[in-house]
């Protein structure tokens, strides 16, 4: 049995994986979210329908100040549960001493036909000394010592600040029928095994959203993979803008060849569950999070991608890809990073959410961008930047795994 947890940059190219650039909101969501969001379109109809009491606690700001606030005084509070989980996610365990740098003042070296860098270049920073103040962390913004700080925190505090998230945005905000179903957070974990290239494969995720289904017995689970949620401790790095000064997530490949993974096996062994036998939607929701940061990612298989995986033999596969009539790629479409420690964060993630369920519930094929505009996953990239290294003749990619993770015998002849 082999562990998806082992995938890596080569698995991203074996898997046939293209992405596209991040956007601030889902690509194949824009024209439903504009005409069917019961958030932002309230003057529309929609299929859904809000609470706008509970939304508007969800997307305001904190009544008090939740970094400060007791537990006792954060769950008096309307959705205080949610506080609660916002506030140990990002409460330091242990004191941050902000770093102190030694200063002094900095003349510029005087040569003859330079001039000072920050006078020649333009949107050069000025020359000007800060304060340590000026870096402290606010609910717009974290800095590099508070992101130190929470690597030190396990991935079991993501998940449930996640899934408090998640309650507050199906359970509260969402208006569902009063009947026999409900789509609630799941929170028990899912193994799933398929066979590849002679080796049983297995992933299990951080839970997810599921469909509930109300008998005489009582509630039971009926479609647990509406979405997976994939929960990693922090970030490989945070980069941070130089024009707006925010934080700007970046994750290994290691991490995004993890979501491909869990994505792909979900999906080949549950595809009867998860409502798909027509190509046109073959489809997996991921929500990737990472303390107060979540990404909403959709994986889009190729009509082909179950049998491209499913061959035993090298030929089988080269036969498949060397067809142009037929699609063997995974592509990837992902949101940027929302940050839930902030009212606009959480507004976006829940406009997501909703749509997500308004896609499983209806009609929505999500219309992905032309896939020219896809590129190969670039080497310790955070995936929201076209690909920048060699050219990769994907004709000559399939699930071989020279190091042997991955053996398939060449058969071909």
């Amino acid at each position: 049995m082999r562990s998806a947890s082992r995938w890596s940059f080569r698995h991203l190219l074996g898997f046939r994986l293209l992405t596209l650039p991040e956007k601030p909101f889902l690509e194949g969501f824009k024209t439903d979210h504009k005409n069917h969001c019961p958030v932002c379109n309230t003057e529309r109809q929609s299929s859904q329908n809000v609470d706008h009491y509970w939304t508007k606690l969800l997307t305001s700001d904190c009544p008090i100040d939740f970094r400060k606030s007791t537990d006792s005084e954060l769950l008096r509070l309307p959705g205080g549960f949610f506080w609660v989980q916002l506030a140990r996610v990002t409460r330091s365990q242990v004191f941050i001493e902000p770093r102190v740098y030694p200063q002094r003042e900095r003349r510029p070296l005087k040569a003859d036909g330079f001039v000072n860098s920050t006078s020649a270049i333009p949107g050069s920073s000025p020359s000007m000394k800060l304060s340590s103040s000026e870096f402290e962390v606010d609910l717009d913004d974290l800095d590099e010592d508070e992101h130190d700080a929470r690597r030190s925190k396990p991935e079991e505090v993501t998940v449930h600040f996640l899934m408090s998230f998640l309650q507050f945005a199906l359970n509260l905000c969402l208006l569902q029928d009063e009947g026999d179903h409900e789509v609630r957070p799941r929170v028990e974990r899912l193994k799933a095994t398929i066979h590849i290239a002679g080796h049983d494969i297995s992933a299990e995720d951080d839970g997810g959203i599921c469909s509930m289904y109300r008998d005489t017995d009582g509630w039971r689970m009926i479609k647990p993979y509406l979405a997976l949620i994939e929960a990693k401790r922090a970030f490989k790095y945070l980069d941070f803008d130089e024009r707006t000064g925010k934080p700007k997530p970046v994750v290994s490949n290691e991490t995004l060849a993890q979501y491909l993974a869990e994505a792909v096996i979900s999906w080949r062994a549950n595809r009867g569950e998860l409502g798909q036998e027509y190509a046109s939607i073959y489809s997996v929701f991921l929500l990737a999070a990472t303390n107060t940061f979540l990404r909403v990612i959709h994986f889009k298989f190729g009509s082909h991608y179950g049998e491209y995986i499913d061959a035993t033999r090298k030929g089988t596969q080269k036969i498949l890809v060397d067809d142009e009539n037929k699609d063997t790629f995974v592509y990837m479409n992902s949101t940027e990073w929302f940050n839930l420690q902030t009212s606009g964060g959480r507004k976006s993630a829940l406009c997501h959410i909703l749509a997500i369920i308004r896609w499983h519930d209806g009609d929505y094929p999500i219309r992905l961008p032309v896939t020219h505009d896809s590129s190969v996953p670039e080497v310790d990239s955070d995936f929201e930047t076209d690909y920048n290294g060699p050219e990769v003749d994907y004709s000559d990619e399939v699930i071989s795994g020279d190091d042997g993770d991955l053996p398939m015998e060449d058969h071909s002849d």
